[in-house]
């Protein structure tokens, strides 16, 4: 069981309200938990319960729907969105290294979005629309970032700023895989290599 979804009485009035946000949280841990071990499609609602500790119909009362729900659990962490490197203390580059750090202490989360991305490369899918305008939005941010670390030098001129931002986002998405993969492999120590191989200060 993930979380409590009972409520205490010591809670007084506002009780039921703070029972219904821990039914909701407990659901969303319980869903990230499925749907990165057997993907969107191969999930169910069944076994999201079960884990949650509450009933199927629990969950649509609190979402509506299996896609409802999906759409919750992405926006609940989005690891790529509001990427604010620019004001990331010590600049872009390091705003870069902490991002992958914090990926790297996150397991269960990076392997939702990298089963979920797959995934959603079907048209079809629920999450194909979240997953196209998420990559839109962090390339669009990735690439300003980029220009700006070039004007405060620490990234050197060269391709365009559009081509390396998607390069550095294709290396992370890589290298992410790569550790899910391999447990034992060292993502943060690859992705230093790769930064100083582009020459980031």
């Amino acid at each position: 069981m993930v979380g409590s979804v009972t409520s205490s009485p010591k809670r007084g009035p506002r009780g039921p309200y703070h029972s219904g946000r821990e039914a909701r949280r407990a659901i969303l841990d319980a869903a990230r938990a499925v749907f990165a071990e057997h993907g969107f499609r191969g999930g169910v609602l069944r076994d999201v319960a079960v884990r949650a500790g509450v009933s199927a119909g629990n969950i649509i009362h609190h979402f509506g729907s299996k896609e409802a729900l999906l759409v919750a659990l992405l926006e609940q962490r989005d690891v790529g969105a509001g990427m604010e490197l620019r004001a990331a203390p010590g600049g872009f580059v390091a705003g870069l290294r902490a991002l992958v750090r914090r990926n790297a202490a996150d397991r269960d989360m990076i392997r939702l979005f990298t089963t979920l991305a797959a995934e959603a490369t079907a048209p079809d899918h629920p999450a194909h629309d979240f997953f196209r305008e998420r990559y839109a939005s962090v390339s669009r941010e990735t690439t300003t970032a980029v220009r700006a670390a070039r004007e405060e030098g620490d990234l050197p001129s060269g391709p365009p700023a559009d081509r390396l931002a998607a390069g550095l986002i294709a290396v992370m998405d890589g290298l992410q895989t790569r550790w899910l993969l391999d447990p034992d492999f060292d993502m943060v120590a690859a992705f230093d290599a790769h930064l100083e191989a582009i020459g980031a200060g």
